[in-house]
């Protein structure tokens, strides 16, 4: 899978789990970020196809983060990565311009078929390059 990819997490040990996953499966994380602010600036510097976004993060929250994202570059897909499972707030996730979400404890295969779910032509980078 040649996807180039980002983690947006507090949590420095979900960043770890979520890049292993991915990159074991030929993906390219172009970097991470620890809360909302980082997460942007990560994002206009690299243009990944996709950002793994968690919803409680320090300065800006994920609903937040992702609003931003999605107008800047509006082609990048956003994976929700949370604890949070309440059926209103994963909505607004949606809403807010979430591709897809998964909840937290998850699995290599959720995380695996969450990029394949908003990347169906997986393999190709939007941006080129690899």
């Amino acid at each position: 899978m040649k996807i180039r990819f980002a983690v947006v997490d507090d949590a420095a040990f979900l960043r770890e789990l979520v890049k292993n996953i991915v990159t074991s499966a030929g993906g390219t994380c172009v970097g991470e970020a620890a809360n909302g602010d980082e997460a942007v600036a990560l994002v206009e510097s690299t243009l990944p196809d996709v950002v793994f976004l968690d919803m409680v993060m320090p300065l800006r929250n994920g609903i937040e983060t992702a609003k931003v994202i999605k107008e800047l570059h509006p082609e990048i897909k956003i994976i929700g990565c949370s604890t949070i499972d309440q059926e209103a707030l994963v909505q607004k996730a949606y809403d807010s311009g979430f591709d897809d979400y998964i909840t937290k404890p998850f699995s290599k295969e959720q995380v695996l078929e969450s990029i394949k779910k908003v990347l169906p032509q997986l393999g190709e980078s939007t941006h080129g390059r690899t």
